[in-house]
């Protein structure tokens, strides 16, 4: 079931359920921070190690300021400026945060979210919401109620319509070491975004086997579809044909190579960087319902958002 009704979430929640609710970067599965059953009840949906954490969503900096230890003066001038939105902060975890929220970590990660529908589903329910991507875990993010009534149709799961992500990408994470501002997710607050509040930030790209941030394991964000990910989709796609029998969708700026096995889509690269974002899920997901059996993909401009979209694409080309 999906409504736009906030009362029938908000009595689902204080019930122990779970409930999609919209973001404006994409839906989430929510549950109360504080009922472990309903917690639980997320990560079997989802198919998601315990040991990766979740975000937790409030209404208010001063919500915010209760659930944890120490808030750094970089990370004020971030909430200051971004939220409502797509920055969560990694801080450390007051007791008031449950063990069951942060997995093996003694931090966590918050945001105030700017999607109306979530910030008075928030306000409404009196208690903060735990609410990872509302997709089985390594998969793409939902934008829509459609596609999360795709993945969680045999679930009964209730989805809460807000319509689109705006965003359509994750949120931005930004932890702090020695007062040092540390990107530790890619997300939709570019680094350049962040830098022009509070200057240099670090970004902590290398892969690491201590995943106490969503969105850190190798292979994340993927179609079912394998995924290429590649410079030369000219060459990429002729030697494809080459070894391959089935079909493939090329996502190319430009593409010159005709043949009757691939089917070109023009990936729009001279549009707008956020334009493309909120459509970029959106699009891989509607590819993968298509029956192809590979996507040849260029990677966009490595600045701003298309940052943020490469690391999307090479988690999913990751096998």
């Amino acid at each position: 079931m999906h409504t736009p009704d906030i009362q029938i979430a908000q009595l689902l929640l204080e019930s122990g359920n779970v409930v999609a609710i919209p973001t404006e970067t994409v839906y989430g599965l929510a549950a109360n921070i504080y009922n472990q059953e309903a917690i639980e009840k997320i990560y079997t949906l989802k198919k998601r190690p315990r040991t990766s954490p979740l975000i937790v969503h409030v209404d208010s900096v001063a919500r915010c300021e209760t659930l944890v230890a120490h808030l750094p003066d970089k990370a004020k001038q971030l909430m200051d400026h971004f939220w409502p939105g797509p920055l969560t902060v990694l801080l450390p975890k007051s007791a008031e945060i449950p063990e069951w929220i942060t997995g093996e970590s003694n931090r966590v990660g918050i945001r105030m979210p700017q999607h109306p529908m979530a910030l008075a589903l928030i306000k409404n329910c009196g208690f903060p919401l735990a609410a990872p991507s509302a997709n089985p875990f390594s998969k793409i993010s939902p934008t829509s109620a459609e596609m999360v009534r795709h993945y969680f149709e045999d679930q009964d799961v209730f989805v809460l319509d807000g319509g689109p992500s705006q965003a359509g990408l994750e949120s931005t994470i930004v932890g702090f070491e020695d007062e040092k501002a540390i990107v530790y997710r890619l997300g939709a607050l570019s680094l350049e975004d962040l830098e022009s509040v509070i200057g240099p930030v670090d970004y902590a790209d290398k892969p690491n086997k201590v995943f106490f941030t969503p969105g850190r394991f190798p292979k994340h964000y993927a179609p079912n579809t394998p995924v290429i990910l590649t410079d030369t989709p000219e060459a990429t796609a002729k030697r494809w044909v080459e070894e391959h029998t089935g079909k493939a969708a090329v996502l190319s700026p430009t593409f010159s190579f005709a043949h009757e096995r691939l089917h070109p889509i023009q990936w729009p690269e001279s549009e707008a960087l956020d334009r493309v974002a909120s459509h970029l899920y959106r699009t891989l997901f509607e590819l993968d319902q298509q029956g192809f059996d590979c996507l040849i993909i260029t990677p966009f401009p490595e600045e701003g958002l298309g940052k943020t979209m490469n690391d999307r694409l090479k988690r999913a080309a990751t096998k």
